[in-house]
């Protein structure tokens, strides 16, 4: 035998290595070949690995991902746990996976071979998540939480005994509008599924109103209980036409709270008043019980020596204005003339009369207020009632004219005493043995504001009962309207 023609050690190992090769390369073919069925190496199918796997796992783990796993919402220092079906958050399996297989299927057979043998990820699109979710829904979920953690405001409350009111308490709220983008965010990601809501505060309101009504029934109803007597207040708001009456239509004594029309008369009655003119109103809106005066202003209503017929004039007016429960029959201390008949009035008809006002000079909290109301707004140039009815015939220069001497009008006690003095106040105060009362517009920091406040008791009202009891009420709508400054005493205070 030729030993040159036996194979060698070298030969016998190239060969063993070719046929080894040659096998590992079949074997690798074959399992290639039986992974075509599935995804390929380095495919993502919303943000989760697929590679091996068959459409059915894909499709659970991906069901598993998004569907099982609950999203995690912060508030503050808890975490709400919500399922993506709240939101009725749905994958859109059909459209992702035959994306995938689209991969699958397109992908070269020897470049993905290649990368198989190697393990090298081949280049392959990227499966964007396909899903849905109802906004609205999601919103009323969001909702529901909110009901649980938002701390509401609390509003302003009466300090007991101060007739002031405190601060409420600032509250929290969820921003549903500024948390809704983080927490879609986060249905929409396979991983770091939490969302951070949105807390922003909630500031108490101001006091509303109505508080101011309930405040003073409260602090009044002493007064009632122990006199018998009707306490009468209207208040409105010059900046949002609010009001607060209380008992403000029974039927009062006119008093000298009536020289504020008569004063308003005269101005409509002249084209320009003389200087005697302008002092008898000056004297009419500020002394007390200075009944000449306003009786001769009542003349020049008339144009004429003929006070019961300014009186008339007056009332007529007061009834064009649509204040039904004011009326004016004689001049202050006359006589009724005969066969006349005082009128019948809403306030006067009632079935029980809780007052026994002058039958010749009545009104009402309620008709002073409104007639203050008017005078305001053509002082301040913004039309109104009386710019309508009596254009022409009153100027806003008169009616600030008319202010004015109400502002000088200064008696130190009832509107005046519940208001700081530097406070302007235009106001005219009268008083009987049955009755008290004051009325005017308070020019205040916190916006102005009519107040007409009136007491009766039965057959003798105490001036040491019904002055700090108006000078109360004063106070306490003082404070309402200046709500960050309260007047709590003698001088200003905070």
């Amino acid at each position: 035998m030729n030993r040159g023609s036996t194979p060698g050690m070298g030969q016998w190992l190239t060969v063993t290595l070719m046929v080894a090769s040659a096998l590992f390369l079949i074997i690798k073919l074959y399992q290639y070949a039986g992974s075509r069925g599935f995804y390929p190496t380095g495919l993502t199918i919303a943000g989760i690995p697929v590679a091996g796997m068959t459409a059915d796992e894909a499709s659970e783990v991906l069901n598993n991902v998004y569907l099982e796993a609950p999203i995690v919402l912060h508030h503050l220092d808890e975490s709400f746990e919500i399922p993506p079906t709240s939101a009725e958050f749905v994958l859109d399996l059909p459209t992702m996976l035959s994306q995938a297989d689209e991969q699958r299927v397109q992908q070269d057979f020897w470049a993905g071979f290649w990368g198989f043998l190697w393990g090298r990820r081949v280049e392959v699109d990227i499966v964007e998540i396909s899903a849905t979710h109802n906004r609205d829904v999601l919103i009323a979920e969001l909702n529901r939480i909110s009901s649980i953690v938002d701390q509401p405001a609390q509003p302003p409350q009466p300090v007991p005994g101060t007739l002031s009111f405190e601060r409420g308490v600032s509250g929290i709220e969820i921003d549903i509008g500024e948390s809704l983008d983080d927490v879609e965010l986060a249905l929409y990601r396979p991983n770091n599924r939490e969302a951070h809501l949105v807390v922003k505060p909630v500031d108490p309101e101001r006091p509303d109103i109505n508080l101011l009504t309930r405040l003073l029934v409260n602090h009044l109803q002493e007064f009632e209980l122990e006199t018998g007597g009707v306490a009468s207040v209207f208040i409105l708001d010059l900046q949002t036409g609010e009001e607060v009456p209380i008992n403000a239509d029974v039927v009062m004594s006119g008093m000298d709270l009536m020289k504020i029309p008569i004063t308003l008369e005269v101005y409509r009655a002249l084209e320009r008043p003389t200087f005697v003119q302008e002092e008898l109103i000056s004297t009419t809106l500020t002394i007390q019980l200075d009944n000449v005066s306003a009786n001769s202003l009542l003349n020049v209503i008339a144009g004429e020596e003929n006070a019961h017929m300014g009186a008339e004039i007056l009332t007529e007016s007061m009834q064009h204005l649509g204040l039904q429960n004011t009326f004016m029959l004689t001049p202050y201390d006359g006589q009724l003339l005969a066969g006349t008949r005082p009128p019948v009035t809403p306030a006067n008809s009632v079935e029980v009369l809780r007052t026994r006002p002058n039958p010749n000079i009545q009104t009402t909290a309620e008709d002073i207020g409104l007639l203050l109301t008017m005078i305001y707004y053509c002082a301040q140039g913004q039309g109104g009632t009386l710019s309508a009815i009596y254009a022409g015939q009153l100027t806003q220069g008169e009616c600030q004219n008319l202010l004015s001497y109400m502002s000088k009008n200064k008696i130190g006690s009832l509107i005046e005493e519940g208001v700081p003095q530097e406070t302007a106040v235009a106001h005219r105060h009268g008083w009987i043995s049955d009755t008290h009362g004051d009325a005017g517009i308070v020019f205040s920091p916190g916006g102005d504001y009519v107040i007409v406040q009136l007491l009766y008791q039965p057959d003798w009202l105490e001036w040491a009962v019904s002055s700090p009891l108006l000078a109360e009420i004063s106070r306490a709508t003082y404070n309402f309207f200046n709500f960050d400054n309260p007047y709590l005493s003698g001088s200003s205070a905070n």
